[in-house]
């Protein structure tokens, strides 16, 4: 559930998406219905998700709910096929939520499904190859994260309440081309200008992501894969955002 900061980033990717407002929508897990309630109004058809009907108890924030009037499904668990037609959205929104599942493997294969050719999706999610979290993660050994670790004090049914599943993007990259998407921007929801330090070491990434993503190479379909992943790890974005917001594009539909 989007922090303002967050849900702004990602309204303003949205309005930029050709053909906006007139678009089908889904807003899958849209807890207080801050963007679904805001695309309505500029006009878009749009219908969100909800686990529970009290999924937005589980934030921190007070700020109001939104949801009232909009048309929200409950009970649609996102680990399972979501009960929407193939082809039947322009857009789909997922923010703030892949990192609370225990796998996104199957809703990004669903995402990839709904989705019309040429429709877009864009998520947001905790950026832990920002920077900051990359030098948290080699003093500690723990990525920097939004939220507390999970402990023992919690229960088996409190773990989606938390980021138990912060986002690997090289195979994120993966899942969405294998579900006929391709990413087509990354953008900034926050930059912390006390971190601003960690870019001087920007020659050191670059020369490292350069080496990473050309090993191992096995194929020419691989090789065009790790060219277009390393075009994305060495973004701005990437390296400064507080979190991953990314917007991608149905290129192709695929059989089955």
């Amino acid at each position: 559930m989007p922090q303002d900061f967050v849900a702004s980033a990602i309204l303003d990717s949205i309005r930029k998406l050709p053909g906006y407002p007139n678009l089908s929508v889904l807003d899958l897990s849209c807890g207080r219905g801050e963007i679904l309630s805001a695309i309505v109004k500029d006009g878009c058809t749009a219908r969100g998700t909800h686990y529970r009907s009290d999924d937005y108890k589980l934030t921190q924030q007070t700020t109001p709910l939104f949801t009232g009037g909009l048309q929200i499904d409950d009970g649609v668990d996102l680990m399972k096929p979501i009960p929407y037609e193939s082809q039947s959205f322009d857009l789909v929104i997922l923010s703030e939520v892949i990192e609370h599942l225990e796998s996104f493997i199957p809703i990004i294969r669903e995402i990839g499904r709904v989705l019309r050719p040429g429709g877009h999706f864009v998520m947001s999610t905790p950026n832990i190859a920002r920077l900051h979290s990359r030098l948290d993660f080699f003093l500690t050994g723990t990525h920097k994260l939004i939220r507390r670790r999970v402990g023992w004090d919690l229960s088996p049914d409190d773990l989606y309440a938390y980021h138990i599943n912060p986002v690997d993007f090289p195979f994120f990259h993966t899942l969405l081309y294998q579900a006929g998407l391709e990413i087509r921007a990354i953008n900034f929801t926050n930059f912390k200008v006390r971190h601003a330090w960690l870019l001087l070491a920007y020659p050191l990434f670059w020369l490292a992501t350069q080496l990473g993503t050309r090993e191992r190479v096995t194929s020419e379909a691989h090789r065009r894969g790790e060219r277009d992943l390393r075009r994305w790890m060495l973004s701005p974005a990437m390296l400064a955002s507080e979190q991953l917001l990314v917007v991608a594009t149905k290129s192709r539909t695929l059989p089955g």
